[in-house]
């Protein structure tokens, strides 16, 4: 599938500023708070590319699993598209986990996607449409920097797959040879974080204060974020990651081109730092539809020099800096920050849920005989 699309570049000021937008998890009951936020931070922030890093539907909503629930997603994801549509925004699009649970695959919700002019994803593989690679001109024409968007696919504790890394392998050397030789300095953004993420994470005993349980192969092990490790943000859940290495972050920093890895997915954490040579961090959810840090959701910022194409700045920009700490439905939204962030976490709520219910139920039947 080939689309012409107009090269991005690098403006006449030698800045190129991207908008990661992360977990905005949205049912067909759009929540105005996520919408007002995405407005008013395009607005302030006037990017030159936002990339959706996955999990835009919040696809087990049972709104989509009612009758019209494939239209219901198209909706959806339109209402999700209005404030980058009405500012003219490009934007390129990549899947998480949920995405696909709404009733329209993967490549059917890129039809909708494409629809928008203001969309550039590139369809190298249809049947991988949500892995693409951009790149950004200079002044002179010329590939000045590149951005890999991998699907880091729909299974919630699988790695990104062997093919896609070579793929970015091919790539990379494909855009090296077209730059004479020379790497071109790129970052890379996908849903999921690859396992190396817990290197940011102490173990510590359980009762910690403020410790994160984990779960999965590391259940029954507790973490804190060590804050000598990264340059700051917050860890909020422990981070959910493949079960499995694919290998992808070797390959990602033997060559010296990538400069950073940022993901979503873990809607609570928000840290970033050094990790094998290159940035690695996380852009928090910024949807109120589904669980998270409360006014702190938040976008990822990014401005690249195409001066210094190997330097970067990147920020994030939250709904409390915006808005301040209130928002539009804070009983939704207390409920929301209170819902457990796995499906792990859900079997000891509904246990502690039975034992209060059951001492309850006792009490009143050792009150009732007595009465009796």
């Amino acid at each position: 599938m080939e689309r012409k699309l107009a090269p991005l570049c690098f403006k006449k000021d030698g800045t190129f500023r991207i908008m990661q937008v992360a977990d905005i998890q949205e049912s067909p009951l759009v929540c105005g708070d996520s919408i007002t936020f995405l407005d008013a931070a395009l607005r302030r922030e006037k990017p030159d590319l936002v990339i959706f890093t996955g999990d835009q539907l919040k696809g087990y909503s049972p709104f989509f699993h009612t009758p019209g629930g494939k239209l219901k997603a198209g909706t959806t994801l339109h209402k999700i598209l209005a404030p980058f549509a009405e500012q003219h925004i490009p934007f390129v699009i990549t899947f998480g986990n949920h995405d696909a649970q709404a009733g329209l695959t993967n490549r059917q919700q890129m039809y909708y996607y494409l629809q928008y002019p203001e969309c550039v994803n590139p369809i190298e593989d249809v049947e991988d449409c949500g892995t693409s690679c951009l790149t950004i001109a200079g002044k002179d024409g010329k590939n000045a920097f590149a951005l890999y968007i991998l699907d880091s696919n729909s299974e919630r504790f699988a790695p990104v797959k062997p093919h896609q890394i070579e793929w970015y392998r091919r790539t990379r050397e494909r855009l090296a040879k077209e730059n004479g030789g020379t790497y071109l300095p790129s970052l890379v953004f996908q849903h999921i974080p690859v396992p190396e993420f817990y290197e940011f994470l102490k173990e510590v005993p359980k009762g910690t204060p403020h410790a994160i349980p984990a779960f999965g192969s590391r259940k029954e092990h507790f973490y804190l974020l060590d804050q000598e490790k990264v340059y700051g943000g917050e860890l909020g859940e422990a981070p959910c990651v493949p079960e499995s290495n694919s290998g992808e972050l070797d390959a990602l920093t033997e060559a010296g081109d990538v400069l950073g890895l940022y993901v979503g997915h873990d809607h609570r954490n928000s840290f970033s730092g050094p990790l094998h040579g290159i940035d690695a961090g996380y852009a928090p959810c910024c949807g109120f539809n589904t669980y998270g840090p409360g006014a702190d959701r938040a976008v990822r910022m990014f401005t690249l020099y195409e001066s210094n194409p190997r330097k970067y700045e990147t920020k994030l920009l939250s709904y409390h800096d915006i808005f301040g700490h209130k928002v539009s439905h804070p009983m939704r939204d207390l409920f929301l920050d209170k819902f457990p962030a796995t499906p792990e976490q859900v079997l000891p709520i509904l246990i502690k849920t039975a034992a209060v219910t059951g001492g309850l139920a006792y009490l009143l039947y050792r009150h009732d005989k007595k009465g009796n």
